[in-house]
């Protein structure tokens, strides 16, 4: 039973605006009974290495598995930590391994760099659109969120330019700034390597710190890879966030980030009170993976398995999607962003599309703005090629439906009139004291006109 005297829980102001996660709402209905949905970016469970990661336990277990069932440093397994900064090296990022530490998910290294950077009120700068858990992650520090425009080549760096500069003579200067340079999630965009370097250049000019997240950079399907920001950054202001949930398995809960010497320091710190350590038994599976030499050869298998579900999609899309509407032709990654009609919402088509269903993220949720409203997010990555056939020809029927349907006329727009000015009051004065020798002065006399009868 409650009391009704007891006091109200009071919880923290900033957290009274957060909403929950619109991905993670819209992944609950896959309980309903045949859902198709084209809404979370999840890897395809057909192609997780199964039996790769069970070898690896049987044949390390015998020998690590102490280690790999304790506690352990908070920055990670060291051999791992060497393994992996070895591997960066291949694409010219030079990392020792005191730059390294392993976390759980890349959703962590957000957490905790949005802990070690933000205070409550401070200006973290998103792309709009962009990832709901980024700027999820700062909200839940009390940050302000402020979003500068994202093109088909990602986030425009004059808008950028233009943003920083006014923050910074407003006195409210810019503090993070979060970036997907590959693939970026929703909308799939790339970041050009002039804009990558812009980006550098104006994160040590106006000095604020970049959190450069790259969950999808190793699932490239064309193209030629780019050095990311942090090979670009001389200054040590680009923290690095890569993840193994969208190669290996996101059930190990496996990413590393990667910074400064000074700025992992605090990232540890912060690390060691949320959760003291990364368990040991999923960095052995990725050490594992790594020494073995399995980890190239398997990203070529999903390479190849996710871009021809990529295909299967634009294909279907072609066929069942009135010419109206837009869409990316992803070059890697798990999404397609559509851009629908300026009339019609996302959210309203998602409605009809649950009808007949399927469902898939309206565009919205991703603009910290509230712009977006006509476009939406289709995830390929899940399904198989029926329920990607069938979910988008339904998908599009129930757009040429809903773009059929008479839509009431936008208001017009009235001029705003002034409110009337309230009438003066009369203000009753004292009277005047009378001065001792000052003689009054004679009131003005006032003639009176009377108005003559009509004879």
């Amino acid at each position: 039973m409650t009391d009704p005297q007891r006091t109200s829980l009071r919880f923290a102001p900033h957290l009274e605006q957060l909403p929950p996660s619109a991905i993670r709402e819209i992944c609950r209905l896959v309980a309903i009974p045949d859902l198709r949905s084209l809404a979370g970016g999840w890897p395809d469970p057909a192609v997780f290495p199964t039996e790769e990661v069970r070898r690896i336990l049987e044949e390390d277990l015998a020998t690590a598995g102490r280690q790999a069932l304790q506690y352990g440093a908070t920055e990670g397994l060291l051999e791992l930590r060497q393994l992996l900064a070895r591997e960066a090296a291949a694409e010219g990022l030079t990392l020792t391994a005191d730059q390294l530490m392993l976390t759980q998910g890349s959703q962590q290294a957000m957490d905790l760099t949005a802990a070690a950077f933000l205070d409550p009120g401070d200006v973290a700068v998103v792309g709009c659109p962009t990832y709901v858990g980024g700027t999820g992650a700062f909200a839940t520090v009390g940050a302000r969120l402020v979003g500068v425009p994202v093109d088909e080549d990602g986030i425009d760096p004059d808008a950028l330019h233009r943003c920083v500069r006014t923050l910074a003579a407003r006195k409210r200067p810019a503090r993070l700034l979060y970036v997907i340079p590959n693939y970026q999630n929703p909308d799939g965009s790339v970041l050009p390597l002039e804009r990558r370097r812009r980006l550098v250049e104006l994160a040590s000019r106006y000095g604020f710190v970049i959190l450069e997240d790259d969950p999808y950079g190793a699932l490239r399907f064309e193209g030629d890879p780019l050095p990311s920001l942090a090979a670009l950054d001389p200054s040590g202001r680009v923290i690095l966030a890569r993840s193994f949930s969208k190669t290996i398995s996101p059930g190990l809960r496996m990413a590393w980030v990667a910074a400064s010497p000074e700025v992992l320091r605090r990232l540890a710190v912060v690390k060691q009170y949320r959760d003291c350590c990364t368990g040991n038994l999923s960095q052995q599976i990725v050490l594992g993976f790594l020494k073995r030499g399995l980890f190239e050869p398997y990203l070529a298998r999903l390479r190849a398995h996710y871009r021809a579900k990529r295909d299967r999609m634009l294909a279907a899309l072609d066929r069942h999607f009135p010419s109206t509407a837009r869409w990316n032709r992803a070059t890697g990654g798990f999404f397609v962003w559509i851009t629908l009609p300026d009339d019609l919402d996302g959210e309203d088509l998602l409605q009809e599309a649950l009808k007949r269903k399927v469902a898939y993220v309206p565009g919205r949720p991703f603009h910290v703005d509230g712009s977006g409203r006509n476009t939406i997010r289709l995830s390929f990555s899940q399904s198989d090629d029926a329920s990607i056939d069938s979910a988008v020809a339904d998908l599009g029927a129930a757009l040429r439906e809903l773009a059929a349907r008479p839509r009431p006329p936008a208001a017009p727009r009235t001029a705003r009139t002034a409110p009337p000015r309230p009438r003066a009051r009369k203000v009753s004065r004292p009277p005047r004291k009378a001065v001792p020798g000052r003689k009054p002065k004679p009131k003005p006399k006032v003639e009176r006109k009377t108005a003559r009868r009509r004879r």
